[in-house]
């Protein structure tokens, strides 16, 4: 069946509507893809479409809404969907109740009617299709971010629905998670479902998608030619860079509650570097990360950390928040780093119309920007940050890597755990994990890879 949506106007309250005269179709076996810049309203979009935004979060909404001959603005349409719609948020924490990978599929299939042991068949067959065989009865919280999101892909299949509807299906996946998303979509359409994505990086699905349209000022919009669908790479060149001293040094093993996840570790960073670190979901990046900066102690080995004034930035920028409004955290920045308020609203003028509101009420791209702010006021001399690209729009994304750059051009450090190839192009040096081992690789070599393994289009 399809999803029709006429949708006049929504936001969260009425000093924040996104949404305006949003006129939506989406047939069986179509594919749509919306793009748009961070905090346009695309997950707002996710939520009206669902009901979630008027029923669970008192948002407000005007307008109608047809998905598989149920209006989920009306509630008793609402708690009839279930089953009927597999939905992926854009933050895998949000979807996740219970301990374990398999309690998690297992419970939502019980839920649905099976019998336990078939739910148990099922769960099993779910995670090993989705890539977490061998995780199953690992706990949620030691689970790297991406495969959270491999778990929030096999929930949103169970009970075989007709609709999906995808927020950000690439964030925090390894090339080979990427893959698995596009074949997912791909036999999805084959099947006749339907299917709305939201994505900043198009690309991704933009050999097998339908339409592509553009969120912007509260409407939809055609706005991309053929050149847009391709990704992009600057040239990518592995130059000689000058040997500055020596900020990082680590030879060991690593990992959780004496289980190592690396051995052999040999790993050094040096002044005026941006290192990315690439490998697949689960191999140890976050981990390595982690160790340098001194949350996790290393298993064999010692750490040598040339400098106190560094910061690690999670995969999670929510975890960094500690004022009730965007201008409190800007206020806090403009104290450590010298820096006025004015100042830093005209470096980042987006954050002019959002300073009176929480961080939390940013969007994830917002959320993002506002880490990085954060991180990067701390650590002058170093800055360890977890998938920082997850979540901007290019042109956040340009941003970023202009800031990088400068940094590493003033004598700092950057350390990037990362799955995004287009970081890796950008990098000073790589270090890849394959196969428990963490060794140095050809940067372009590796961008290459990854996309080859994607099965992605790029020039």
């Amino acid at each position: 069946m399809a999803l029709i949506a006429g949708i006049k106007r929504a936001g969260y309250d009425e000093r924040s509507i996104l949404l305006k005269n949003v006129d939506l179709k989406v047939n069986e076996g179509q594919i749509i893809v919306i793009a748009g810049p961070s905090g346009s309203g695309k997950t707002t979009l996710i939520f009206s479409l669902t009901g979630v935004l008027k029923h669970v979060l008192n948002g407000v909404i005007e307008g109608s809404i047809n998905i598989d001959e149920l209006n989920p603005l009306i509630l008793e349409d609402f708690e009839r969907l279930p089953g009927k719609i597999g939905i992926l948020m854009q933050d895998p924490e949000r979807q996740l109740i219970f301990p374990t990978p398999v309690d998690e599929i297992s419970a939502s299939l019980e839920a649905l009617g099976l019998p336990y042991e078939d739910a148990m068949v099922q769960a099993l067959n779910l995670l090993n299709n989705i890539g977490l065989k061998g995780k199953e009865n690992t706990h949620v919280e030691d689970l790297s971010s991406g495969e959270r999101r491999r778990l929030t892909i096999a929930l949103a299949q169970i009970g075989d629905p007709s609709t999906y509807l995808f927020d950000e299906p690439s964030a925090n996946l390894d090339s080979q998670g990427i893959m698995l998303v596009r074949e997912l979509v791909a036999k999805l359409k084959k099947m006749e479902k339907t299917i709305l994505i939201v994505e900043h990086k198009i690309q991704y699905f933009s050999d097998i998608a339908d339409e592509i349209f553009l969120l912007h000022g509260g409407g939809l919009s055609k706005a991309f030619t053929v050149e847009d669908l391709y990704v992009k790479l600057p040239e990518c060149r592995n130059e000689v860079n000058p040997r500055g001293k020596t900020i990082v040094e680590f030879e060991g093993s690593i990992g959780y509650r004496d289980k190592a996840i690396l051995r052999n570790v040999e790993f050094n960073a040096r002044r005026g570097e941006i290192i990315a670190v690439v490998g697949p979901n689960g191999s140890g990046k976050t981990t390595l990360l982690k160790t340098i900066a001194g949350y996790l102690k290393p298993l064999e080995g010692k750490v040598s950390l040339y400098t106190r004034k560094f910061f690690y930035a999670s995969q999670n920028p929510d975890l960094v928040f500690v004022h009730r409004t965007t201008r409190k955290e800007l206020e806090s920045i403009a104290r450590k780093t010298g820096v006025t308020l004015d100042e830093l609203l005209s470096k980042y003028p987006m954050f002019t119309k959002l300073k009176d509101l929480s961080p939390f009420q940013l969007s994830h791209g917002q959320r993002r920007l506002l880490e990085l702010l954060i991180a990067f006021s701390y650590g002058e001399d170093l800055v360890m940050l977890d998938e920082p690209t997850t979540g901007l729009d290019p042109y956040l994304y340009e941003h970023v890597i202009k800031e990088l750059k400068l940094r590493a051009l003033n004598g700092s450090t950057v350390i990037i755990a990362t799955h995004d190839p287009r970081v890796v192009v950008e990098s000073t040096r790589v270090y890849l994990i394959e196969s428990d081992r963490l060794r140095e690789a050809d940067k372009c070599q590796v961008a290459e890879s990854m996309f080859k393994t994607m099965g992605v289009i790029y020039e």
